[in-house]
């Protein structure tokens, strides 16, 4: 079966949408909220057959806090944490985003003053997944390690002059990215149907987009009347209809996003201090957790500029 493409919207499509981007959350985040359908999702990887959704506490960080990461799900349930995101491109460094989103959680909800007494202080065991369904080809389970994302140390011996390289491990997080692609995972899909009607609905908007050459409303529009009446995620889509169709359109006005800045800031250029536009830009991503350097690279902006605006941000705050 084929791949759910990534639609690349144009610059006069993506400034149609702009105003969508208060609905922030994503299809996949706003679906797997409800604990009943993150239980099933839980059961699913997990090989279990729990029914007390009570017994599920939400961890997730909605960067609430000025600068504070917000990840998309996270959960304890028992003595098990799991964190979950969800990802339309191929990341390398998602080991270094979960250490950052454990390491808030550990901050925000474990780490008191004790942590400097006798006694041991108990943790959840993590669990770091990412559920993957963009358009680059990936196996079907992935293992990231955080270690590969260290430098290597190469060291000399001053008596022999023999020079060696190793790279230490002495920190470690594995994080499980799962193809959901159709075709991938059926099984895990099988056993969560909240997940396989995920990717059928994003199955038929990439289908009326691409082969029919509906607009993004349209395609939304037609996809949400046809899972309901497929029977698919019906309660879902009856009760958030209006909300999944802004989500999903920012869903899409996202991955635009980045191309558009780009050739903006190619064409255009960007002059000292940026203009408000820019500033604004910048802003935004900023309070969404994003690093200097990040934005920096993804946007084509200069680094002291980032800086420059992200210093002006913190005097505001």
């Amino acid at each position: 079966m084929a791949k759910i493409r990534v639609i690349r919207i144009s610059k006069k499509e993506y400034r149609k949408l702009r105003v969508q981007k208060k609905q922030r959350d994503t299809v996949f985040r706003y679906l797997f909220k409800q604990k009943k359908e993150l239980l099933s999702l839980y059961n699913a990887i997990a090989g279990t057959h729990y029914v007390d959704e009570e017994e599920l506490q939400i961890k997730t960080l909605e960067g609430a806090v000025f600068l504070a990461r917000k990840n998309d799900l996270a959960f304890v349930f028992r003595t098990d944490l799991q964190l979950y995101e969800h990802q339309s491109t191929v990341n390398p460094n998602m080991p270094i985003r979960f250490l950052q989103y454990f390491s808030e959680l550990l901050e925000r909800d474990y780490v008191t003053a004790q942590i400097y007494g006798r006694n041991r202080i108990m943790l959840p065991a993590p669990t770091f997944i990412t559920f993957y369904n963009g358009d680059e080809a990936q196996p079907e389970r992935l293992e990231m390690l955080l270690s590969d994302n260290f430098e290597e140390i190469e060291r000399t011996d001053p008596k022999t002059g023999k020079t060696t390289t190793y790279k230490p491990v002495n920190v470690e997080l594995k994080v499980i990215q799962l193809n959901i692609n159709p075709g991938f995972n059926e099984k895990l899909k099988e056993e969560c149907p909240s997940l396989k009607g995920y990717i059928l609905y994003w199955t038929k908007v990439s289908y009326y987009l691409n082969e029919k050459h509906f607009s993004l409303n349209e395609a939304v529009e037609k996809a949400v009347e046809e899972c309901i009446a497929e029977g698919i995620l019906v309660d879902f889509f009856r009760k958030n209809k209006a909300v999944v169709k802004k989500m999903s359109i920012y869903e899409f006005d996202q991955k635009g996003y980045m191309q558009v800045v780009r050739e903006e800031s190619r064409e255009e250029g960007l002059k000292e201090g940026g203009d408000l536009r820019d500033a604004q830009r910048i802003e935004d991503m900023l309070r969404r957790g994003k690093k200097v350097e990040e934005i920096a690279d993804f946007c084509g902006y200069p680094v002291d500029l980032v800086k420059k605006i992200e210093e002006k941000l913190l005097e505001k705050a």
